[in-house]
């Protein structure tokens, strides 16, 4: 309850932060802030969250708390990628000229790190019978 409510609250000051900056002169320098704060944070997320599934991959063998662990994750990254797919596949259509695929290669290869990983839970299944 306590990481919810610093989360809660930590998103309420971003808010109210940004607004206040948004009033001013400084808005182009708000909004460049804003996106370089939000994609350091992606990217932050995106290391720890490697950092997690790597270490579920090496204790999966030996605890299987771990291992149902890296199953969540695999099906999690199984419906992100689906979902980018289809996100990348409408804006795809949308967009002229068409060109921009960025968004299907990165649900593809979240595709391709889940199967990857799935493919691992299988191998450790089978060893541990």
């Amino acid at each position: 309850m306590r990481t919810v409510g610093v989360l809660a609250v930590g998103l309420v000051l971003v808010w109210v932060i940004a607004h206040v900056f948004y009033l001013g002169p400084v808005k182009d320098a708000t909004e460049t802030a804003l996106v370089w704060t939000v994609w350091v944070a992606a990217a932050a997320c995106v290391v720890a969250s490697l950092t997690v599934l790597a270490f579920g991959l090496m204790a999966g063998r030996s605890r299987p708390a771990w291992l149902r662990f890296v199953q969540s994750a695999r099906s999690v990254a199984a419906v992100i990628g689906c979902g980018l797919i289809v996100v990348g596949l409408l804006h795809y259509r949308d967009t002229e000229p068409s060109g921009e695929i960025h968004w299907i290669i990165l649900g593809l290869g979240i595709l391709l790190g889940s199967g990857v990983v799935h493919l691992w839970v299988v191998r450790t299944h089978r060893r541990a019978l």
